[in-house]
């Protein structure tokens, strides 16, 4: 094969690298093209929702984080599934300003924590019953534009997208797919170096 290339085992190492960069890229992006579409896309602009849905079905209670994140301008975790009779504690850290917790569902709200507040170790409480199946969105009135949101969804059936177990962030989540990724491109890479160690041996060819 006359091809004018020369091809070396560095080159090919290269390669190999660049392929496993490029399926790292691609997994960390994945959800959050996803995530555009969940819930009607209300969670597009919280900035810590991936498109998946905290498990929390089986636990008699559940606590979200109010003031989360670097700026404490969100929600954690941003989207929960609970079983009907759950209660969910909202919780306020003290960071981000003033917040309140707000279900924005029709001219009377399902839940509302009243006027917004800055004080860390308060808390809001709120039990969802078997009337109440559904999935409610729900703001930091102060924030919402911010993209400070969640939602409550009562029921598996209610669940829109995957979910991930209640306790474990999708940020490492994330970074646990993106090393799988990496893992698998590396291998792939080592494999084609041991196949053209076979084929050619060890000193650089030219073809």
């Amino acid at each position: 094969m006359d091809s004018g290339e020369t091809y070396t085992r560095r080159g090919l190492l290269k390669t190999g690298a660049s392929v496993g960069a490029a399926g790292t890229v691609a997994a960390a992006t994945t959800g959050s093209a996803s995530a555009q579409d969940q819930y009607g896309g209300f969670l597009s602009d919280a900035s810590n929702f991936d498109g998946e849905t905290a498990d929390a079905t089986g636990m008699e209670e559940v606590t979200v984080t109010v003031g989360a994140g670097n700026q404490g301008l969100l929600f954690d975790p941003p989207a929960v599934v609970v079983d009907p009779g759950t209660t969910i504690n909202w919780s306020w850290t003290g960071a981000g300003g003033a917040h309140n917790v707000h279900n924005t569902e029709g001219d009377e709200p399902l839940f509302s924590s009243g006027s917004a507040v800055d004080t860390e170790g308060v808390d809001y409480s709120f039990t969802f019953e078997e009337g109440d199946a559904g999935a409610h969105p729900y703001v930091c009135q102060p924030h919402q534009t911010l993209g400070m949101k969640g939602v409550i969804a009562v029921g598996e059936d209610n669940v829109d997208g995957a979910t991930f177990p209640f306790g474990q962030t999708e940020e490492s989540l994330r970074l646990g797919a993106i090393f799988g990724g990496s893992a698998v491109f590396g291998v792939a890479a080592l494999l084609g170096v041991a196949a053209y160690r076979d084929m050619f041996g060890d000193e650089e060819s030219e073809y």
